[in-house]
């Protein structure tokens, strides 16, 4: 293939640039705080763990869309959960039973972020989000990029 614009054949898809740009890095650190004077002490050593994703400017630019539907399943899940744990305990302590609470907590749960995600697709404009999306997709599946003009071809 080569590109369109300048006639070049060093073209590259964006999934490969995105992917040779992206690089997860884990972090672990340990340290003893200066206010700490014992030894043995509950506040003795730090540690802490953590995980981080590195990319280049040109992965950013190659990155594929992101996806609206689990910020919309995320954002019903907190409700979701305080309401399913309000009514699991009242329903539990009213008749109680354990099982029975735990049963309208998930029934409740999962009623609550499945009417959420109902109502945003048909009510909210989730399925036109859902088809912006797809084509976005759609189009970066078929992208590819040109490392001497620096523009984007679509094949």
């Amino acid at each position: 293939m080569r590109c369109r614009h300048c006639g070049s054949d060093s073209i590259r898809h964006f999934k490969a640039i995105h992917a040779e740009g992206t690089t997860e890095v884990s972090v672990r650190a340990s340290a003893k705080p200066v206010w700490n004077n014992q030894p043995f002490s509950v506040h003795g050593k730090q540690k802490l763990k953590g995980s981080a994703q590195l990319q280049t400017e040109l992965a950013k630019r190659c990155s594929p869309p992101s996806d609206p539907q689990p910020l919309v399943l995320f954002l019903a899940a907190f409700p979701g959960l305080l309401l399913g744990g309000y009514l699991g305990f009242q329903a539990g302590s009213n008749w109680s039973s354990f099982w029975l609470g735990v049963l309208c907590f998930f029934v409740s749960c999962f009623t609550l972020i499945l009417s959420a995600d109902w109502l945003w697709k048909n009510y909210l404009g989730g399925r036109k989000s859902m088809q912006q999306y797809q084509a976005a997709l759609n189009q970066w599946q078929n992208s590819w990029y040109c490392g001497k003009c620096a523009k984007v071809s679509i094949f």
